[in-house]
């Protein structure tokens, strides 16, 4: 998983812990061996996280009986430990349905996330419990605000060198804006995902240019030579990516400094946006986090935040 898939469960867990007032830790073992991603946040944020050994994690493998019985009388059409429920489909789904009524998720020491949208039951967890899941809503956070952000500090080594457009960023009106595209582009995540629109970009332009006439956009993009050449405007542009910043990190950093933010379907910049400590922020986001998925997003979004269609 990315970066930001990572802080929605680092957040998610961490704010389970301080509800609990249990200790923390987390299993890193998927990314071993997994070369294209890796895990990010002790090397990004000033924060050191505790890792759970192989031997601890493996104790709380053993108590998912439905997803043994069914992978021993279908070998051939496992349901595999890290598995979602939300992300099966047919009869898979509708097993793993029947037994969320029969022993409720949140009950059980392994918690594997049940739907996409947020679990009210989530609090109710176990204190010795292993959490699988996105955990994909601010809500599972809110009430531990403070510690998530501050946990998310930006390490200072990584971003001193950028100090000349931090400068200029914090003293105009500025708005991000960020365009996902290389990977969202494969056919197999452009039908899942979707690739957002030029016409949500200029749309949110025109809207968040009306709230703030002085705006001045800054744009992130993993596919800035498509973004300069699609994203036109009357109105104040620089374009940051690979012209100011080497990184996709340095991206995210500028991002949460600027005072407004216009984001893509896409972990990276809702955290960016939600990092951004402006108190009288304006952050447009696309209607559609998917494209075509069977997943009920309906808490992703901040309730202030400001929804096009896309």
């Amino acid at each position: 998983m990315g970066l930001g898939n990572q802080m929605f469960q680092y957040a998610a867990g961490k704010a389970l812990s301080l509800h609990k007032n249990v200790p923390f830790k987390l299993d890193v073992s998927s990314y071993e061996g997994y070369h294209l991603r890796k895990f990010e946040l002790d090397s990004l944020f000033s924060i050191q996280t505790e890792k759970v050994t192989k031997e601890e994690a493996a104790k709380y493998r053993i108590s998912q009986p439905v997803k043994s019985a069914w992978n021993k009388f279908f070998p051939n059409n496992k349901i595999f430990f890290y598995h979602l429920p939300y992300e099966m489909s047919g009869v898979k789904r509708k097993v793993l349905e029947c037994s969320e009524l029969v022993s409720p998720a949140h009950k059980k020491r392994t918690f594997i996330e049940p739907q996409y949208y947020f679990n009210p039951n989530f609090f109710q967890a176990p204190d010795d419990v292993f959490l699988i899941g996105y955990w994909m809503s601010w809500r599972y956070f809110e009430k531990f605000d403070h510690q998530v952000r501050r946990d998310f500090t930006v390490r200072p080594e990584l971003v001193n060198h950028l100090r000349n457009i931090e400068q200029e960023i914090r003293a105009n009106n500025s708005v991000s804006i960020h365009i996902r595209r290389s990977d969202f582009t494969t056919s197999k995540n452009a039908s899942l995902h979707g690739v957002i629109p030029i016409t949500f970009y200029l749309s949110a332009i025109e809207e968040m240019t009306s709230k703030n006439p002085s705006s001045h956009y800054y744009v992130f993009s993993d596919d800035i030579a498509w973004a300069k050449e699609n994203l036109t405007t009357k109105y104040p542009i620089t374009f940051v990516s690979n012209e100011i910043t080497k990184t996709a990190f340095e991206d995210f950093y500028l991002m949460t400094i600027c005072k407004h933010n216009i984001i893509a379907n896409s972990t990276f910049s809702w955290w960016a946006a939600y990092l951004n400590n402006n108190p009288g922020k304006t952050v447009i986001a696309p209607e559609k986090w998917y494209n075509q998925a069977p997943y009920n997003y309906k808490d992703v979004y901040p309730l202030s935040w400001k929804i096009l269609s896309s």
